[in-house]
């Protein structure tokens, strides 16, 4: 009877669940059929335990994937697909306004869970990405979320896109098509205002118009050229770009290179070259990082890796460390990192590739700028690595209207300066070798610092703002967190003994000796030798180096009790300012007698730090890894919602070598459409410069220039590069879609 009682039991159970499946199965069915009837989206099931779906249990695969394919600052909307219809969405790198909220009421009708993962790039930077794992959805619930988000994002749900996750596209850094351009001013004058290209709204022909039409007419939208090729952003000048906020994700989805633009008296019309290159080549430009260029109103950016800090430098384990600096306006922003990045790039491609960073995997190049690595192929002591925006953009005011172009859009000029207090370049020649190689390669991020750039030039040339919130990150605890180490170190050596002047001396002669000056001064004796003709004894070659050795110890205890006396003879205010002053030199910004003076005293101490070796600092009490360690962690916590850009970076066989970008506003203005630059597409330098470079070497003072005795006569001027015709340089072949 019991037996009979469970079967009849478990049969009820069976029926009871057959029913309520096929009850939920045929409301599914009811809802998706009226959803087709009254146009509405069809929302599945969603009464699905998320644990037992493909995406929970796949989501980490699938993310570290995705990571492994797009390593830097790369951001999507991503979506994976699975056969039981559960979805997985990531959000990568996406704008400071998120708020998760936000997106919970976007998804209100689906059962999702959301989660945050963070992303290392560089030595303690990272980005946060956003997962979301939905349990059931159609394609077209998908879609429709695409766009909701979009809007959310990027203020614009214009052509709403995503990246397949499971497909096996990647991140390319280096195209096979040429994407550095020259095109002069006298070609967009002509190719614009003489021709007049006609350009319409949206795809619709029959609306077209000439471009003049744009600026006497103010229109301010985005614009397609009716023949391939162009896409036109018409803002008004001095107002704030929130106004246009809609235009931005539209202009930077259609248009993947910004070539120049065109300005009157009321409107600016930035002009770009329509998209020919995936997503994953050339990743549109954000919208937070064109409203942070609108917003801010300083003439100068600047980006370094400040290597020169008394503390930073080689460290016990031979590595070298040193702190990240970005102006307030760029610290944890994307194009504060990508200045950090690119900064690498010039230093380590300039050296051939021997400048390893630690936790910075980026695709190599297959060939670099010069045969051997540039540090020794000038033999210096010292060399600082720059870009810079001189001629990164001409522009001309002529009949009321100016006109902009880039000089070269592969990448920003290039400067190579003999060191940070010796700002004389190392040479043209270097330096053009140098522009033309990057600007060829083709590379994706330099490419976008120079689209960057030329937006933050053309906002502030044309008074374009913005008011509204940036989330701005500036740690405010960073600049001067140095100051206890450095006046621990100083105040250690105020109060050494003789006697441990002299050991310390004696520790770090010997070390020195047996690492390396043992072998220069084999090497010098038998230089002797061969260039004297005659051969030292085993007594005379022991002499000479331990007279070496002790020169050496003599000189290191003369250093240090020369810094000692002069650290003893400071007042503490003095001494107070000389270690505030060497934790951070930036930030001293008066430059009177005193502010002179401690700056002599600064450098009495950092040619002191030179003799002695950063790794010999510990005999000092400092540790430079621990010293590393405090600065990054005192940071930990210093970033914007969804990215921290690195605070510092660490290098593998780096020399006594910095790097930099300088940003200005500033737009090389000439006053003739001819004959200021080559018209060349690429791979020529500007034939006349109209602003030279003031750091380029100049004849020593009373040392005439050379001339010939018996000079030619003056050549005939050249006759200015013919105007190429527009469809050669910016095809205007038909294409299936226009834009993206």
């Amino acid at each position: 009877m019991t037996r009979k009682r469970l079967f009849i039991f478990l049969a009820l159970v069976l029926i009871a669940t057959s029913f309520l499946v096929f009850r939920h199965t045929l409301v599914d069915m009811v809802k998706k059929s009226s959803a087709k009837v009254f146009a509405f989206e069809y929302i599945p099931n969603q009464h699905i335990d998320i644990e037992n779906t493909a995406v929970f249990s796949e989501k980490d695969t699938v993310y570290s994937e995705f990571r492994k394919n797009f390593k830097f600052y790369y951001q999507t909307i991503a979506v994976a697909d699975f056969a039981d219809s559960s979805r997985l969405m990531i959000l990568s790198n996406p704008p400071p306004h998120l708020e998760i909220d936000s997106l919970l009421r976007i998804f209100e009708k689906f059962n999702i869970s959301i989660e945050t993962r963070q992303h290392r790039i560089g030595y303690d930077g990272f980005a946060v990405d956003i997962l979301i794992s939905m349990a059931n959805a159609t394609s077209e619930n998908v879609q429709n979320l695409v766009k909701k988000i979009s809007e959310y994002l990027f203020f614009s749900d214009y052509k709403p896109t995503y990246l397949s996750l499971l497909s096996d596209e990647k991140r390319c850094y280096f195209m096979e098509q040429n994407l550095d351009y020259q095109i002069t001013l006298y070609e967009f004058n002509q190719w614009f205002l003489e021709d007049n290209e006609i350009f319409m709204s949206g795809m619709d022909t029959a609306n077209a118009f000439p471009f003049q039409t744009i600026l006497t007419e103010q229109k301010y939208d985005v614009f397609f050229s009716k023949d391939p090729g162009f896409v036109a952003w018409a803002i008004p000048k001095k107002s704030d770009i929130s106004l246009q906020i809609h235009n931005i994700r539209k202009f930077t989805l259609d248009a993947d290179l910004i070539l120049g633009a065109i300005s009157d008296s009321a409107t600016l019309v930035i002009i770009g070259r329509e998209r020919e290159t995936k997503l994953s080549e050339l990743p549109p430009l954000t919208v937070e990082s064109i409203l942070l260029l609108a917003s801010i109103t300083e003439k100068e950016l600047s980006q370094s890796l400040d290597i020169n800090d008394l503390l930073a430098g080689k460290m016990p384990d031979g590595r070298d460390w040193c702190p990240t600096y970005l102006s307030k306006e760029l610290e944890n922003t994307e194009f504060g990192d990508l200045l950090t990045l690119t900064d690498i790039l010039l230093k380590d491609w300039s050296e051939s590739g021997t400048i390893q960073e630690k936790y910075y995997d980026y695709p190599k190049p297959d060939h670099y700028p010069f045969d051997r690595p540039l540090f020794r192929k000038l033999g210096l002591n010292e060399l600082v690595y720059n870009w810079n925006t001189a001629n990164a953009m001409y522009a001309i005011d002529l009949n009321e209207k100016s006109i902009y172009t880039l000089n070269r859009t592969g990448s920003l000029p290039v400067s190579y300066f003999h060191s940070q207090a010796n700002s004389t370049s190392i040479g043209s020649y270097y330096e053009n070798q140098a522009y033309n190689y990057f600007a060829t390669l083709n590379n994706a991020d330099l490419i976008r610092v120079v689209q960057y750039t030329a937006l933050y030039q053309l906002f502030i040339d044309n008074e374009i703002s913005y008011e509204g919130e940036i989330f701005s990150a500036f740690p405010e605890n960073k600049p001067y967190l140095l100051q206890g180490h450095v006046t621990r170190f100083l105040d250690n050596i105020r109060n050494l003994s003789s006697d441990e002047i002299a050991q310390i001396s004696d520790s770090i002669m010997r070390k020195n000796f047996r690492l390396y000056q043992h072998k220069q001064i084999l090497e010098q004796l038998a230089n002797n030798e061969k260039q004297g003709d005659f051969k030292y004894s085993d007594e005379q070659r022991e002499q000479i180096i331990s007279n070496v050795k002790q020169d050496i110890k003599r000189q290191l205890i003369y250093e240090i009790s020369n810094g000692q006396a002069m650290l003893k003879g400071l007042s503490d205010e003095h001494f107070r300012k000389l270690s505030r002053y060497l934790s951070y030199p930036r930030g001293q910004r008066s430059w009177d007698a005193e502010a002179v003076a401690m700056y002599h005293r600064a450098h009495q101490i950092r040619r002191m730090a030179h003799s002695v070796g950063k790794p010999n600092f510990t005999l000092f009490g400092v540790n430079l890894s621990h010293v590393k360690n405090s600065f990054v962690n005192n940071l930990k916590n210093s970033s914007a919602p969804y990215l921290k850009t690195p605070s510092v970076i660490v290098t593998y066989h780096d020399l006594l070598t910095t790097g930099g970008h300088n940003i200005s506003s500033k737009i090389s203005r000439v006053n003739s459409l001819t004959d200021y630059k080559s018209s060349n597409s690429r791979g020529t330098p500007p034939r006349h410069n109209p602003n030279p470079n003031p750091n380029a070497p100049k004849p020593a003072s009373g040392q005439p220039s050379a001339k010939p005795k018996n000079p030619a006569p003056p050549a005939t001027k050249p006759a200015p590069a013919p105007i190429r015709a527009r469809e050669s340089v910016i095809s205007t072949e038909n294409r299936s879609t226009r834009g993206l």
